[in-house]
């Protein structure tokens, strides 16, 4: 079974990257007419989603134009049109096909005179995930875990051509709770390598973790480390006259218990 995408965070600060933060962005000959492109491609989805929206900008005069969704394009996916769920969202169902490890798709679509264009490659799943150990008993402070507990969980898996992965957390009863919201999740910064370690801190309740390690490509871990950095007036893209990203990844997951010490 696939999960659900978990990297929502990260395409919802996609808006922080080509805003600037109040950087005066028109002023350095940006074209505002150029589209911004979110799609996140995800090895084993029968479905995929591609968001077309304006940039959102300041100038030195302190004007300020907001983003608004991009409707009525014709957008295609290795050759196959795209249908308008929404103004600006356009959705492609495979059907009994999946997006597949290996296969690479194009967009394309045509705004203000211009062809939009963009490509990526599914990566392979993991490999022999594993996690060690499966079952953690932590002793509980008045709010958190005691800040005393040194435990911690080694996750592990295959990395035969040093990729790119990023690890997630999720705590329980992140979907029956909607409240907890990030609260329930954390999220690591990508790195390379086939070892992660995670702390008493990383598991914010006690019962079953899932621990998701993704493996995503450069464009992601460019996007993402342009997000954390203060260098927001300089917008990234993978995409031929636009900006964004149309990137892809694949998942696996593993388990933790997590149960609470009596003591």
């Amino acid at each position: 079974m696939h999960e659900t995408n978990k990297l929502v965070p990260v395409c919802c600060l996609l808006f922080t990257v080509l805003s600037g933060c109040g950087e005066p962005l028109t002023d350095y000959g940006m074209n505002t007419e150029t589209p911004v492109v979110e799609s996140y491609l995800q090895e084993g989805a029968n479905s995929l989603t591609v968001t077309v929206y304006s940039m959102e900008v300041y100038s030195r005069n302190d004007e300020y134009v907001l983003s608004k969704p991009v409707g009525g394009l014709n957008v295609s996916v290795n050759g196959s049109e795209l249908t308008e769920t929404s103004s600006g969202v356009y959705q492609l169902e495979l059907g009994n096909d999946t997006l597949r490890e290996g296969r690479e798709y194009r967009l394309q679509f045509d705004h203000s005179g211009k062809s939009i264009e963009a490509s990526a490659t599914v990566p392979a799943p993991v490999r022999n995930l594993r996690v060690e150990p499966e079952y953690l008993t932590l002793s509980s402070s008045y709010y958190y875990w005691d800040a005393a507990d040194t435990a911690e969980v080694t996750v592990t898996w295959d990395d035969p051509d040093n990729s790119y992965y990023q690890v997630y957390i999720e705590s329980p009863n992140t979907t029956d709770m909607p409240s907890l919201g990030i609260f329930g999740r954390r999220m690591m910064q990508p790195f390379r390598g086939n070892t992660h370690r995670a702390t008493a801190r990383d598991f914010r309740s006690a019962g079953a973790h899932r621990i998701y390690v993704y493996r995503v490509d450069k464009d992601y871990v460019e996007l993402y480390g342009r997000v954390g950095s203060s260098d927001l007036a300089n917008p990234v893209s993978s995409i031929q006259n636009a900006f964004g990203i149309f990137t892809a990844m694949s998942v696996a997951q593993v388990r933790v218990w997590v149960s609470e010490s009596e003591e």
